[in-house]
């Protein structure tokens, strides 16, 4: 691992900047200091960016999401979300009945697909999950529907494979990838949309029309999903500190990247 001050150190070695979003540029509530002057730099120097994030709804409203925090389509070429790849993926297939878990203001992500969301798990072809409704949400509040698509043997689709999101104040949020594991262990088959898996990456590429991976640098604060991703996919990779892992020291982070045998190529604290 090679300790860089910020982005900046990287600017004259990639074209291409694939960027995690929460936990790097915001923690759900405020803008982390700097992101938006440290993305601005690299628009100035005409890289291309895109964000590549787990969030478990459509582009779009991840992009009224950046709006909201400063970050304005001028900043970025594309968002990519594991909701925009399971919609497209979705689309492929013809009309199902869908059994949903997640909260309210999720649920519209197949909103224009040719499925059906039904409430009795038994009517339903398979079971789809965005997350908890809380911020403070624990397992059990969706263990009865996890149970109740078991029950019926339904696969499961997994929006969102983080585990967990950590806000600056260091309060640590769960995500869909917490009831997946669940489900996994209750014996489920799981299907999951987004990083680490390759289709995202792979996905990145074909938009920005570019098949040599040494242009492109991923930038994320998760060693499970964004490090692991970029480097299963073979592109060059920055774990950020100030997001999940909250600013570990050498020994620290060492230890954690030797425990799950993920290592990312460079760290910096914050971009």
């Amino acid at each position: 691992m090679q300790f860089k001050n910020d982005i900046r150190d990287f600017v004259d070695l990639y074209d291409y900047f694939i960027f995690d979003i929460w936990g790097v540029i915001h923690d759900g509530s405020k803008v982390y200091p700097g992101a938006i002057e440290a993305i601005s730099f690299l628009r100035q120097r005409n890289k291309k960016i895109c964000f590549l994030s787990n969030a478990p709804r459509r582009a779009s409203k991840v992009e009224e999401a950046l709006n909201r925090f400063g970050i304005t389509p001028d900043l970025y070429d594309f968002i990519l979300s594991s909701g925009e790849l399971t919609f497209l993926e979705l689309q492929k297939v013809s009309g199902k009945k869908y059994f949903y878990i997640g909260p309210e203001k999720d649920i519209d992500l197949l909103s224009g697909l040719n499925h059906q969301m039904v409430a009795d798990a038994s009517e339903a072809s398979f079971a789809i999950t965005t997350g908890f409704d809380h911020e403070d949400s624990k397992v059990e509040e969706k263990m009865p529907q996890l149970l109740m698509a078991r029950k019926n043997n339904l696969p499961l689709i997994c929006v969102n494979p983080d585990l967990i999101v950590v806000k600056q104040d260091g309060k640590e949020q769960i995500c869909a990838g917490v009831l997946a594991h669940e489900y996994e262990k209750l014996g489920g088959t799981v299907s999951y949309y987004g990083k680490p898996f390759p289709e995202v990456y792979k996905m990145v590429l074909q938009i920005f029309g570019v098949s040599e991976k040494t242009k492109f640098l991923a930038i994320g604060d998760g060693l499970k999903t964004d490090i692991k991703g970029a480097v299963d996919f073979g592109i060059d990779n920055v774990l950020v500190t100030n997001g999940i892992l909250k600013d570990p020291n050498n020994e620290e982070l060492a230890a954690v990247c030797n425990s799950l045998k993920i290592f990312p190529q460079f760290v910096i604290k914050k971009i």
